[in-house]
């Protein structure tokens, strides 16, 4: 009796895996998994974006200096108290 019981209990955990496989291929179930998005149009992103590694953009993106770090065009090193000069060139160019 015992034998029974786990073989039924291992295979209804493998038929609930292959459900939940089948359900997030088909876009029933979210993966848990980070998407990469790549395209060669225009995206609109609302909300937040976390980005880990480099982002190359091709184009213009509006930025607003002084909501970035409070002052024009200029960067303050914490560890130095230095101002840079943020450079403001477009590499396509």
């Amino acid at each position: 009796m015992e034998h029974s019981s786990f073989v039924k209990n291992t295979l209804l955990l493998i038929g609930i895996g292959v459900w939940v496989i089948v359900l997030q291929n088909a876009g029933l179930i979210p993966q848990l998994k980070p998407v990469k998005i790549t395209s060669e149009q225009p995206m609109t992103v609302q909300g937040q974006v976390e980005v880990e590694n480099t982002v190359f953009i091709k184009g213009q993106v509006d930025a607003n200096l002084e909501a970035i770090n409070g002052h024009n065009k200029f960067f303050k090193d914490p560890r130095t108290g230095e101002y840079y000069v943020i450079p403001v060139t477009d590499a396509y160019e």
